[in-house]
């Protein structure tokens, strides 16, 4: 370590699940470890504390009917080294803030004089708050690795004036937010260093086949891309990731998965990107050079993709490269409805799209979101049609989501324009109406909160209904699958989940 270089820990703090969320998963924190080998690359020292990692079985009750997976706040603080002079919090869904912000002020009051950092989509879709409502010095915007070091190198060689780093927000003197310009996005994703697994509990989660995806063995996360052409409004990456699509080298994305494979023994690849299949070219040649290289392992797409790019030859290409589950993200059968969100697609490509890579032997789900603001019970019925004809097309899974004003969101901006709601620990614990169906809240004027709740019930009901009347055997290879501890798909991941969480009660 040179002069300059600097003691920094890395915190991801624990989960919230509410009691009733069925969609829980167990994720390698893939973003801050790609900051942390950015770190280290740059000779710094990092030290990382993953407190769901280190603590998957653990968990303890939470305000608002919630549990916190893995260690708690005060363990989590325990485990920071006396000396570390940086310390780097990482904050994604927004709904997590009020535990990450008092998980922020019981570190400032056993470092008072560390620099306090925070990063990821909620203090980025939300610096001004994140600053002032929290003991937070500096607010890392957007794409972290490269911002992060900057802040790091500026405090290792003793230089405090933050007016000079771009994508932050800090601190002034009155403790007002300073938001400086964004940094212009990485174009090389190439050069970006490795994530530092070997700093994280990776292999807590290796050994339970934990991951965003399906439970296929030994998983690890990958992201191939960043960023998505898009602009849909209900989401946050046009503030995060910007709507520059950038893809990696496949052959230097393939050395990745073999080194992983050597040193973790992986045998199945979580995808993390926002929309990995946007280019028809890319997908291709990364299918051929898997053959050509003759490497054996599954993969998948879990976090749903988009549908433009994956015909008959592209399905066929991803089930020979062992790409085994897709999610599709539709998110509405209506016309009007994906016309509002700027979902630009037709209802009819899905359908083909689905259709073909069911034909190819995969496992489908999809995602489909009711409540939209003006979203009329006609459009809730055209978007049934939509449910019924996806489960005959071979789609296994679904999720029907209601509509949360998430931050970064155009929407969110719309909705918090014309409602003036208090950013509040209420409005982040509303933000759990997304998954947890049990506190469902509309924000279309056309369904009160119960009526949205019944209708979300009776989509996944009647997609079900008509897959299984259309593939009558799956229920039964669905509960198979479970009592043999094997996953294929959502369902089957979502009901070992409820197991897990029986034996946890039962314990």
């Amino acid at each position: 370590m040179t002069d300059t270089s600097v003691k920094v820990c890395l915190i991801r703090s624990p989960i919230v699940v509410p009691a009733n969320n069925q969609t829980s998963m167990f994720t390698p924190p893939l973003g801050l470890a790609y900051v942390a080998g950015t770190l280290r690359d740059a000779g710094h020292g990092v030290s990382f504390i993953d407190a769901v990692g280190e603590a998957l079985d653990q968990r303890t009750e939470a305000a608002n009917d919630c549990f916190l997976y893995g260690l708690t706040p005060e363990e989590t603080i325990a485990r920071i080294p006396a000396d570390a002079q940086v310390i780097g919090v990482a904050c994604g869904f927004s709904f997590e803030w009020p535990t990450c912000r008092d998980l922020i002020a019981g570190i400032r009051e056993k470092f008072p004089d560390a620099l306090m950092i925070g990063g990821g989509e909620h203090v980025t879709a939300m610096p001004e708050q994140s600053i002032t409502d929290s003991e937070l010095d500096v607010c890392v915007l957007g794409e972290g690795e490269e911002t992060a070091l900057a802040v790091v190198d500026a405090f290792g060689k003793g230089q405090v004036d933050a007016s000079t780093i771009e994508g932050i927000a800090y601190a002034g003197d009155n403790g007002e937010a300073i938001i400086n310009p964004r940094r212009a996005r990485k174009r090389d994703l190439n050069s970006i260093p490795v994530p530092a697994w070997d700093v994280t509990p990776i292999e807590n989660y290796l050994q339970r086949g934990f991951g965003f995806g399906v439970d296929r063995g030994r998983s690890m996360p990958l992201m191939a891309s960043r960023g998505c052409p898009y602009q849909c409004t209900f989401c946050s990456n046009p503030s995060m990731w910007t709507t520059r699509w950038l893809a990696r080298d496949p052959d230097l994305l393939l050395d990745e998965i073999e080194h992983y494979q050597k040193t973790y023994q992986a045998t199945n690849f979580d995808f993390y990107d926002l929309t990995a299949i946007v280019k028809k070219k890319w997908i291709v040649d990364f299918c051929h050079k898997i053959e050509e290289r003759g490497l054996t392992f599954t993969w998948q797409l879990p976090s749903g993709t988009r549908s433009e790019a994956i015909d008959d030859e592209v399905a066929g290409l991803l089930f020979k490269s062992g790409c085994r589950n897709l999610s599709y993200s539709p998110e509405s059968g209506s016309p009007g409805v994906l016309a509002r969100i700027k979902k630009k697609i037709t209802t009819d490509s899905v359908i083909e799209s689905i259709t073909s890579s069911f034909s190819q032997g995969m496992n489908v789900k999809c995602n489909i979101i009711f409540g939209f603001p003006g979203e009329t019970l006609k459009e809730v019925f055209e978007s049934y049609r939509f449910i019924i004809r996806m489960g005959f097309a071979g789609a296994y899974d679904i999720s029907v989501w209601a509509f949360s004003p998430y931050p970064g969101s155009e929407l969110f901006e719309q909705i918090h324009k014309q409602r003036g709601f208090a950013m509040d620990d209420a409005y982040y614990d509303s933000l759990r109406s997304y998954a947890d169906a049990s506190r469902t809240i509309s924000y279309s004027e056309n369904f009160s909160d119960g009526l949205l709740k019944k209708l979300r019930w009776f989509g996944v009901a009647l997609f079900y209904g008509s897959a299984w009347l259309r593939r009558p055997t799956r229920p039964f290879r669905m509960l198979i699958n479970i009592y043999r501890g094997t996953q294929e798909s959502r369902s089957e991941m979502a009901l070992a989940n409820m197991l897990r969480r029986k034996r946890l009660d039962q314990s």
